[in-house]
């Protein structure tokens, strides 16, 4: 295994290297600065906490017609988010997703001037590649009273499916250099022992928080 890493941040890569690759990864590139505000602080990794409605949808695909996910919630922070900037240009940003629906919401609603460079596609869709910014909408979400903490693997995959995934999570968090941002219900996500472990890193690093907490500097 390659054992230097040249794509991403350290702190992006502290969470995969110690999940995924036995904490044998190391950082051989500088660490530049982030534009993603948490709480006014610089973050490289921010997860924002949203409790979002999950809808089924029928869209098209290469096989033909297909039911997937979509959140509109999730949809709103992306974009209020505006990542654009003088230092961050629309082809530096990938929006990516599990979910080819809402992929196809997000390309819909980001729209007009230069927003629509922006790659906006699905994690699988991604892999291979890499922007300075990544930003991820999970899309899954529940109340509060309908999430069962000790869940088992039927439960997980009716709620989380493919987004509970360990490749999947692994190949979405590695694709950006300098910033990336999930958007994501933590306490439905939690109950996946994966996005468990990330939070609990994100978290000693305090860069989990409400997604109405997270701004750019400009």
């Amino acid at each position: 295994m390659l054992d230097t890493q040249y794509r991403m941040h350290e702190d992006i890569c502290q969470f995969p290297s110690e999940e995924f690759y036995e904490n044998r990864l190391k950082t051989g590139v500088e660490q530049p600065s982030s534009v993603l505000l948490v709480n006014q602080k610089t973050m490289p990794i921010v997860f924002g906490h949203v409790k979002g409605n999950t809808v089924r949808l029928v869209v098209s695909s290469a096989q033909g017609n297909e039911e997937s996910k979509a959140n509109q919630e999730e949809r709103n922070i992306v974009v209020l988010l505006k990542l654009c900037t003088a230092k961050v240009k629309p082809q530096d940003i990938v929006i990516l997703s599990p979910y080819n629906a809402q992929v196809s919401k997000m390309k819909d609603e980001i729209k007009g001037e230069l927003m629509e460079q922006i790659t906006i596609t699905t994690i699988s869709k991604s892999q291979g590649s890499e922007w300075r910014y990544v930003l991820i909408s999970t899309v899954c979400s529940l109340p509060s009273e309908r999430i069962n903490h000790d869940a088992e693997n039927a439960w997980l995959s009716k709620n989380l499916g493919f987004v509970g995934d360990p490749n999947q999570i692994n190949v979405a968090i590695t694709r950006a250099k300098e910033g990336l941002c999930i958007i994501g219900d933590q306490e439905l996500l939690r109950c996946n022992s994966t996005w468990n472990h990330l939070l609990n890193n994100y978290t000693r690093y305090n860069a989990v928080a409400d997604a109405s907490k997270i701004s750019v500097r400009r």
